[in-house]
């Protein structure tokens, strides 16, 4: 899997539950409020699964820019529900084709002092190591060959 799909995954699903617009940090833009801002993801150590495939847990910092406290109360309500009722899984798909799940999404909003709602979005995903799609070598020629003596 690609930052940039996980990332597409996360953004289409802030819009389609919440209504809200998501960009990258940095993107020079004057935006209006709401909108969520992504900070500079973060991995934890891999899980394997066998030996081309294993699982990180992937970390989004982002901060929610709102206009009122009961915006922030409905945006951070809208979203912690709608991740309970998919169980904590978002779909990746590509060309309407699913290629992929994040599992264990976990949206974590924390105290502050302003309408700025800094959060963590969490979440485990499976990555594939080269060599997965490997073919075996063909055989072309089996060689037997026999060393010992014969009895009588």
């Amino acid at each position: 899997m690609e930052y940039s799909k996980e990332l597409t995954a996360i953004q289409t699903w802030l819009k389609s539950t919440a209504g809200l617009n998501s960009f990258k940090r940095g993107t020079n833009l004057n935006l209006s409020r709401p909108v969520v801002l992504f900070d500079v993801p973060g991995r934890s150590r891999a899980k394997h699964l066998t030996r081309y495939s294993y699982v990180q847990t992937v970390t989004w910092p982002c901060t929610l820019y709102v206009n009122t406290l009961d915006e922030a109360v409905r945006y951070q309500e809208a979203l912690v529900s709608d991740l309970e009722d998919r169980c904590n899984v978002l779909e990746i798909s590509e060309n309407g084709k699913h290629i992929g799940w994040l599992k264990n999404v976990v949206a974590k909003f924390i105290n502050g002092d302003s309408l700025d709602a800094t959060f963590t979005l969490t979440y485990d995903v499976a990555y594939k190591r080269k060599g997965w799609d490997a073919k075996d070598p063909e055989v072309e020629v089996i060689h037997n060959t026999l060393n010992g003596r014969l009895t009588k």
